[in-house]
C-alpha cells in the first residue's frame, strides 16, 4: 500500500484555516495541532515573506476550496465520494444544508478522529452520521478491489461525483496512476459514468508566480514537519495526456473567472494551483 499516512497533519491545518474563513462547521474540526502550525506558520513564513508577492498560506487553501466548491455546486451532483477527507467540513455541509448523500474515504486514524468530533457535535450533526447521510470509511484506495467498492458505494446515483483536495499532490506519479485507473473502473463499474474534482500542481503554471510556490512548498515541509507535496506535472498536455492514459475520456482545468458570478471571492484570490476536472462518460 502507498504510504499517503504523511498526508494526515496538512489535514489539521486545513481545518484550521477553514475556521478562520468562517465557513460553516468547520468549528467542529478543529485541533491545538492544527492551530499549533498555522499559526507557526503565519509567524515565521509569512511574516518574513511579506514583501514579495506571495498568496498567504490562508489565501492559497481558500481559492482551492472555494472553485472546487464551486465546480461541485455547477455539476449538481446527487451523490459525493471524498478521497482523503481529512477533517474538511464539506461533507457534513452538502449533507446538512444540501441533502445530498455523502462518504469520505481516509484513513483508519483519521476517520476514527473525525468521527469523535462529529459525535461531540449539535443533535442534527450526529443524526446525520447515525443515519449514514454521511458515511465515514477507512479502505486501501490503491488496492485493485477498490474499484468494485466505489462502484457499490456508486450505486443509483445519476450524477455522481468523485472529488479529493490536497491529496494528490502529495503522491508520486506511479500511485497517482494506480488510483486515477480505480476511479475510472470505478466510475465505469456503476454504470453511470461521472465526474472526479480534484486540485493539483503544474510546473509551467507554478513558474509564472515566480517563487511563491517553492516559498510555499519549502515552508509546508517546515511546518509540517516533512509531509510536503511530491512533484508536480510538467504542463497541461502532461496533466491531459495522464489523466487520459488512466482512462478518462476527457478533462479540462477550471477557470476562475467562470466562476466569479456563482463565487465573488475568486475575483480577489491568487493560487498557482490548478483544479481539474475529469469525466467518465455512462456506459453502453
Amino acid at each position: 500500500m502507498a504510504d499517503y499516512a504523511r498526508i494526515g497533519p496538512t489535514a489539521h491545518v486545513t481545518a484550521y484555516a477553514w475556521h478562520r474563513l468562517g465557513m460553516p462547521y468547520a468549528e467542529l474540526f478543529t485541533t491545538p495541532e492544527g492551530a499549533r502550525m498555522y499559526w507557526m506558520f503565519r509567524a515565521t513564513v509569512e511574516w518574513s515573506t511579506r514583501w514579495l508577492p506571495i498568496p498567504s498560506l490562508l489565501e492559497f487553501l481558500e481559492f482551492r476550496h472555494r472553485l472546487i466548491e464551486a465546480q461541485l455546486d455547477r455539476l449538481e451532483p446527487d451523490r459525493i465520494i471524498e478521497l482523503g477527507a481529512g477533517l474538511s467540513r464539506r461533507g457534513i455541509t452538502w449533507v446538512l444544508d444540501r441533502q445530498i448523500p455523502y462518504v469520505e474515504i481516509d484513513l483508519p486514524h483519521m476517520t476514527a478522529a473525525k468521527r469523535a468530533m462529529l459525535e461531540r457535535g449539535p443533535g442534527r450533526v450526529r443524526r446525520a452520521l447515525e443515519r449514514n447521510d454521511l458515511e465515514l470509511r477507512s479502505t486501501d484506495i490503491f488496492a485493485p478491489g477498490f474499484a468494485d467498492e466505489l462502484a457499490t458505494l456508486l450505486a443509483g446515483a445519476k450524477r455522481p461525483v468523485i472529488l479529493s483536495e490536497g491529496m494528490l499532490p502529495y503522491f508520486p506519479f506511479s500511485d497517482a496512476e494506480k488510483l486515477l485507473r480505480n476511479i475510472v473502473a470505478g466510475l465505469r463499474g456503476h454504470g453511470q459514468g461521472g465526474h472526479y474534482l480534484t486540485d493539483l500542481q503544474r510546473a509551467d503554471r507554478e513558474r509564472k508566480f515566480g517563487p511563491a510556490p517553492q516559498v510555499l512548498r519549502q515552508a509546508i515541509n517546515l511546518v509540517t514537519r516533512g509531509q510536503g507535496a511530491d512533484r508536480p506535472f510538467r504542463d497541461l498536455e502532461h496533466v491531459d495526456r495522464f489523466f487520459a492514459l488512466a482512462g478518462f475520456e476527457g478533462g479540462e482545468e477550471l477557470r476562475p473567472r467562470d466562476f466569479q458570478d456563482r463565487e465573488p471571492r475568486l475575483q480577489t484570490l491568487r493560487s498557482p494551483t490548478s483544479i481539474w476536472l475529469a469525466r467518465v462518460g455512462a456506459s453502453g
